[in-house]
């Protein structure tokens, strides 16, 4: 049997003293269902796309929306510069089809840049650069009603409304990547993990000399990963698409049931929905995919409906942005599925899933990055840090906005041309 799935039970604001909160915007429309539908008189007059890079170690993508009352909003894609700064810029492009509208119709704009850009392929770096501009408006709209992102998509969750608070905190796993190349390497970076506070970790055993040799090996060495984290901790696997063989995927599975195993992450590439169901079928480990190259709702249906998947990973700076995760969400949790998003390294992303994870049921965890080398670009890109406390809780801003804003010294220091 499966453990069950963790509860977090802080809140800090009730469905009752949120509606009661939100009432008193009647000046922008009123009320909750109304709230992001209503004028604000603010309008869009560009959108920045942001290149950084930590040379030899990591390059990012941001975008940033700007408007003529001087707020401004951030947003993230993993894909690259130069290809988000063209979906932006072109003729016909996202700053094209967003300027002189007003920030805070973010769904209705999310859907006008969908449909502005449908000959351009409904999926993939478009859906991302989408994203990375919606989670900016999200943004915006939060610092021009004065609420945190969590209070605005709150009410997008039917699902919960009736039953769920916001949580005051949330729970991040700490992906630590690269794990290492030696046992004492991997000892040494998860010990790291473990004095950090967090209270979940996933191993990246990523293909090469030292991982998949044999199924042997690898309950060999997540065997060492669980010594490190204890019995407490929950213990997450990412194969990395590495996997073509189901037999070898169930034999694999069952060497490392014992070790108390939260999910097994992508064993499979994206597009082998089959094998994914056959494993779930046989295997008594969480199955979980979706980071790698999947984007809207409608390759996630397919997922899982298809793939018999107990965990989807919709991602923060690849899936269409805020809106789209908390829709794939939902339909996660109809069919009791979990929701656990991506965004490894990407800390604009990281502060967007701290907002969806403090009004989604089925979101017990979302990934934090605990890089090796490290970076500032990781460590010092947001102000005030985002980090984990010595619990391994983050809690959930009740600043405006995502609650988080650039530090402009690092990107400056870092700026690049997009390429």
């Amino acid at each position: 049997m499966l453990d069950p799935m963790p509860e977090i039970k802080d809140a800090f604001i009730s469905r009752r003293g949120l509606l009661k909160a939100l009432a008193g915007s009647a000046a922008l429309g009123g009320g909750l269902g109304s709230l992001m539908l209503a004028a604000s008189g603010v309008k869009i007059t560009g959108i920045e796309t942001l290149a950084l890079e930590d040379p030899g170690k990591y390059e990012f993508t941001l975008v940033r929306v700007r408007t003529d009352a001087g707020i401004d909003g951030i947003g993230q894609a993993e894909s690259p510069s130069l290809v988000i700064d063209a979906a932006i810029r072109t003729h016909e492009g996202l700053e094209g089809l967003l300027r002189g509208e007003d920030p805070v119709q973010v769904e209705r704009l999310w859907q006008k840049m969908y449909d502005g850009t449908g000959l351009w392929g409904r999926r993939g770096v478009t859906i991302a650069a989408i994203g990375a501009v919606e989670t900016a408006l999200w943004d915006i709209a939060g610092q021009i009603l004065k609420r945190p992102v969590s209070e605005l998509i709150w009410r997008s969750f039917a699902s919960s409304k009736e039953t769920a608070a916001i949580k005051a905190k949330v729970r991040p796993y700490a992906t630590v990547y690269a794990p290492g190349d030696t046992e004492a390497e991997i000892r040494h970076n998860f010990g790291l993990a473990v004095e950090r506070g967090f209270q979940a970790m996933k191993f990246e055993e990523y293909p090469g000399g030292f991982a998949h040799v044999s199924a042997k090996n690898d309950a060999r060495l997540i065997r060492i990963v669980r010594e490190i984290l204890g019995e407490d901790r929950d213990l997450m696997i990412d194969v990395q698409n590495a996997w073509y063989d189901v037999g070898q995927a169930i034999a694999t599975c069952k060497l490392i049931e014992p070790y108390n195993i939260f999910f097994l992450e992508a064993p499979f590439p994206p597009d082998n929905l089959d094998a994914y169901r056959r494993l779930s079928e046989r295997v008594d480990i969480r199955v979980a995919a979706g980071d790698w190259g999947l984007t809207t709702r409608f390759e996630y249906m397919d997922l899982m409906n298809r793939g018999g998947l107990s965990v989807v990973q919709p991602s923060t700076v690849r899936s269409g942005g805020i809106s789209e995760i908390m829709k794939i969400a939902e339909i996660a949790y109809r069919k009791g599925i979990l929701c656990i998003t991506h965004s490894w390294n990407h800390m604009v992303g990281v502060a967007a899933a701290v907002h969806v994870a403090a009004v989604v049921p089925n979101m017990p965890y979302f990934e934090y990055p605990i890089a090796f080398p490290p970076s500032p670009l990781i460590t010092d890109l947001l102000v005030p840090t985002l980090a984990p406390d010595a619990q391994g809780w983050i809690e959930v801003p009740r600043r405006p906005g995502l609650g988080f804003q650039l530090n402009e010294e690092i990107v400056k220091r870092y700026r690049v041309q997009p390429s």
